[in-house]
């Protein structure tokens, strides 16, 4: 492993490193050298290695830093180029099935995302602005981290706060969407902005990573704390979809997430026929639901983005379900429903049958019921 050697002068402005002991005693490391050595040390291991195995264009690789060019130097004049294999596709199949720690770092991060969109829909009402919400959002991320001790015998001279505080754990997964109104009929809206206007839905799309693992969830949400009729029927229809795709989420099925994507459309077709939304499937695919229904998550948050959607699903994996309908001022579209946007999208831990299916954000309010309660309190 190359990593900066400790230099104390520079760790009085920039801070510690861990150095070439750590990388070792921590990291695992059989050895450590300091980076600043690495063409000279990396022409020695690469010189007689069968294969070697890096990333070296630009989608992958360190385009950035001195050891790519060094390493490109190093290939091209031991002729190594034939031994040369891609370290992505490798270690990307080993992200796509998480392991039982994985599993419930995602779990937590699920966790506190549900409880921070509990605390942004309370926040919720008109004259709020978007920017509100998404602060109240990243606060309740660090707050449902927090927790009292209740055993106070274990307290000592050392450790004497009341508290855990495991808030430095967590940090936003990505930049959020905080959408009110007609925002929402735009699919990656971040200005977040705007003040929030009484009888619009919120469209939020936020997660918190916990310990580097993301959580990917949106909601939709009343400002004014009750649906509309219109909004309802609308909150609704794509509600049922995601459930049903949901249930699709486990090796028996045999289904790949392009296979979801297929039957949430027809779905969707379906659930807006019953409200007297006619709409042809290739309206939907173009205009009023433009994206996929789901992509995997783990370390980032669309990860392993390499990885086919064709693959049938695999116990282990986690994916999100996220089915919504963008309804745009066009007489194409019923009236009643222009302008409104909604999303709904939960993180899924695949499993092998329909009952071993794990909804990790399940905790953020979704039903209309849920929703306004938690926005009445």
């Amino acid at each position: 492993m190359f990593v900066r050697a400790k230099e104390p002068e520079k760790e009085l402005w920039e801070g510690p490193r861990s150095g070439l002991e750590t990388a070792v005693a921590a990291f695992g490391a059989d050895e450590a050298w300091p980076i600043r050595d690495f063409a000279k040390r990396a022409a020695k291991l690469i010189g007689g290695a069968h294969p070697v195995y890096a990333d070296l264009d630009g989608e992958h690789g360190l385009v950035r830093s001195e050891q790519c060019g060094e390493l490109r130097q190093i290939l091209q004049r031991s002729n190594a180029g034939a031994r040369v294999r891609r370290l992505t596709p490798i270690v990307q199949r080993a992200r796509l099935i998480k392991s039982t720690a994985e599993l419930q770092l995602m779990r937590e991060a699920g966790r506190v995302s549900g409880a921070a969109f509990a605390a942004a829909m309370r926040a919720c009402g008109p004259g709020v602005s978007e920017s509100t919400l998404q602060s109240m959002f990243a606060h309740a991320s660090k707050m449902a981290l927090l927790a009292p001790i209740t055993d106070r015998s274990i307290l000592t001279t050392d450790h004497p706060a009341p508290i855990t505080d495991r808030s430095a754990l967590t940090r936003p997964a990505y930049v959020p969407v905080f959408a009110g109104g007609e925002h929402a009929l735009c699919m990656h809206y971040v200005l977040n902005n705007a003040p929030l206007r009484a009888g619009d839905l919120v469209l939020a799309d936020a997660g918190a990573e916990v310990a580097a693992y993301a959580a990917d969830v949106t909601r939709t949400f009343p400002v004014s704390g009750r649906f509309s009729e219109q909004q309802r029927d609308l909150y609704c229809a794509v509600l049922s979809v995601q459930e049903q795709m949901v249930r699709l989420c486990h090796a028996d099925a045999g289904y790949p997430l392009n296979e979801i994507h297929r039957c949430s459309t027809h779905a969707l077709a379906t659930e807006l026929r019953q409200i007297g939304f006619h709409a042809a499937e290739r309206d939907i695919e173009r205009q009023l639901y433009p994206h996929h229904v789901a992509h995997y998550l783990g370390l980032d948050v669309h990860d392993t983005i390499d990885m086919s959607r064709a693959l049938p699903l695999r116990p282990g994996m986690v994916v999100t379900i996220e089915p919504g309908l963008y309804v745009p001022y066009d007489d194409r579209f019923p009236k009643a429903f222009q302008g409104i946007g909604v999303r709904i999208e939960d993180d899924i831990a695949v499993g092998q049958t329909e009952a071993d299916i794990e909804n990790l954000s399940a905790s953020a309010p979704k039903s209309p019921a849920d929703i306004e309660a938690c926005m009445a309190r």
